[in-house]
């Protein structure tokens, strides 16, 4: 305010002289012009510093700046000081927030992905690598269009859909074979900008183990029924047998034969009817998997050798890597899935022991983010189309002999260790994947 006062003063008292003196002295009048010529430039130099203050609070308040100081105005000054923390608190809330989205984000299951208009890559957190593999993010990153590799393409679809909302169900083909994703897309506007929000999260394991359950419960239902009927007619059979009189005191010996044939095959058909449903009752009994650290070379060792005699024979390659750490499985469970799947393929080997085409069944372990795999895979005549289909559907079979629950209780067995078992298509012969962690 002093520095205001002066050239106001100065001002205000050169315009009553020059009022009151009626320009008569050159003199004087000359010393009033240069006063107030004065305090025009004093009021011009304020002005230019009000102007410098508030260039500098303004810039300040735009990059946030806590350390600017206004000494010489203390009213002011305080007020600043209040703006001040409320910018901290304002920083401080805003960087909390951030941070606790971060780390939910790191701590999600779920794929997201947040793409420009352009259907750019910006962000995804780290299940979206898990779940797509760090080369086709890197793509994604580039930009998506209908050339991109792998099945890209099929999200480039939906970010070219209008709608704000999108919900449904991807096919999505990988390395490691066919996989079922639920995905959400949301269009909405960040700072005045386009953005695509998509959400991916694989479903497979789950409409897997729902399928498990209703052959679980199915089975349970069949086999109480079945064997409700069964079981009757078998104590009925064998209690025909011990009232049968002696030959030729009712009936003629032939006759006597014929209803004794009758009986003891009723009888004898219904208890193999019964032992076969007690096998099929493994199938919808749920399985508690106890799980440790285990080292796979071990479990195939130890199966190798337990069916040594039904693999003899066959070349046997097991290919391991030698930073394959121990996995948290269930012993007993993996190695009873090891021993079904190596004995399908001895199985399925059987019609090719002749030369010059050798037997053979290899063992290959691999690492494909985030999981390690287990590739079962023999050179026998592998599985038409329609079988593959129904491999692990209960009760179906391809082999003369076979029950049909080998291939479903194994998969079972894999996902109570929360695993995976899966067919996969060769140009010739078998494959079974294990998705072991």
């Amino acid at each position: 305010m002093t520095r205001l006062l002066l050239p106001l003063s100065l001002l205000l008292g050169s315009a009553l002289l020059l009022g009151w003196l009626g320009l008569a002295f050159n003199a004087v009048t000359l010393l009033l012009l240069l006063l107030l010529g004065l305090a025009c430039w004093l009021l011009l130099q304020h002005s230019r510093h009000l102007q410098r203050q508030t260039s500098f609070l303004l810039k300040a308040l735009a990059n946030q700046d806590v350390s600017f100081r206004l000494p010489q105005q203390p009213e002011l000054q305080a007020l600043w000081q209040q703006v001040q923390q409320q910018l901290m608190q304002s920083r401080q809330q805003a960087e909390a927030r951030a941070q606790y989205l971060n780390a939910l984000l790191t701590q999600l299951e779920v794929a997201v992905l947040e793409f420009d208009q352009h259907n750019v890559l910006q962000q995804a957190n780290p299940a979206a690598e898990r779940l797509l593999g760090s080369p086709l993010l890197e793509q994604a990153r580039q930009g998506l269009s209908e050339d991109s590799p792998g099945s890209l393409p099929l999200l480039w679809q939906k970010l070219q859909q209008p709608q704000a909302l999108q919900q449904g169900e991807l096919l999505w083909q990988s390395e490691g074979g066919q996989d079922r994703l639920a995905f959400s897309l949301v269009q909405s506007q960040l700072l005045g900008q386009p953005r695509k929000l998509m959400t991916l999260q694989s479903i497979q394991q789950q409409l897997l183990a729902q399928e498990v359950r209703a052959y679980q419960q199915l089975t349970r239902i069949l086999t109480h029924e079945i064997a409700n009927s069964i079981n009757p007619m078998v104590s009925l059979a064998q209690s025909s047998l011990a009232l049968l009189p002696a030959p030729d005191s009712v009936l003629d010996a032939e006759r006597h034969a014929d209803l004794q044939l009758a009986s003891s095959t009723i009888a004898r058909r219904g208890e193999h009817l019964s032992q076969f449903i007690a096998a099929f009752k493994t199938l919808s009994t749920p399985v508690q998997a106890e799980l440790s650290a285990v080292s796979l070379a071990d479990s195939l060792a130890r199966v190798q050798r337990l069916l040594q005699q039904q693999l003899a024979g066959i070349e046997l390659c097991t290919v391991l890597p030698a930073e394959l750490p121990p996995l948290w499985l269930d012993p007993a469970l993996l190695e009873q899935v090891l021993i079904n799947l190596l004995k399908n393929a001895a199985e399925a080997l059987q019609d090719i022991s002749k030369p010059p085409m050798k037997p053979r069944i290899e063992c290959r372990a691999h690492y494909q983010h985030p999981h390690w795999l287990l590739d079962i895979i023999d050179n026998g005549p592998g599985i038409t189309a329609t079988a593959a289909e129904q491999l692990f559907v209960p009760f179906f079979t391809t082999k003369a002999s076979g029950s049909g629950i080998g291939l479903s209780l194994a998969r079972a067995l894999m996902q109570a260790q929360g695993g995976e078992l899966r067919y996969l298509p060769r140009p010739e012969g078998a494959c079974f994947r294990l998705r072991l962690s």
